[in-house]
């Protein structure tokens, strides 16, 4: 019975991260020193309490990266198949484009992508 590949990949993947991380939990350096125990959160070493109000900017900036970082994974399997689409997947393309142009130029008369 033969073994299909997946199952041969998936073992092989979980048998390089479990070695890795074995290996690099063994081969570490451990020097803990009073420094290294302190929080740190945002770049400052000290902890931040509950009370302290962030600006809607850092989630807007967050949600705008998220968004033309993910219609970049688009591009790909479009390009793949591009020859089989035709035109309608070039238009779809090109709609997807004016929408998140729209989404830019927005977010850019908003301000939100400016860091004065």
């Amino acid at each position: 019975m033969a073994v299909p590949t997946l199952v041969v990949y998936l073992t092989l993947a979980v048998l390089l991260v479990a070695t890795l991380l074995l290996v690099t939990g063994r081969l570490s350096p451990r020097q803990p020193s009073p420094a290294k125990a302190r929080p740190y959160e945002s770049g400052v070493s000290e902890p931040i309490t509950t009370q302290t109000r962030w600006p809607v900017r850092y989630a807007l900036v967050g949600m705008l990266f998220l968004i033309f970082d993910v219609e970049a994974l688009f591009f790909y399997p479009w390009a793949v198949v591009l020859r089989d689409l035709g035109w309608g997947g070039i238009l779809a393309v090109i709609s997807f484009f004016v929408v998140l142009g729209a989404g830019y130029v927005y977010a850019r008369e908003r301000g939100a992508l400016d860091w004065r």
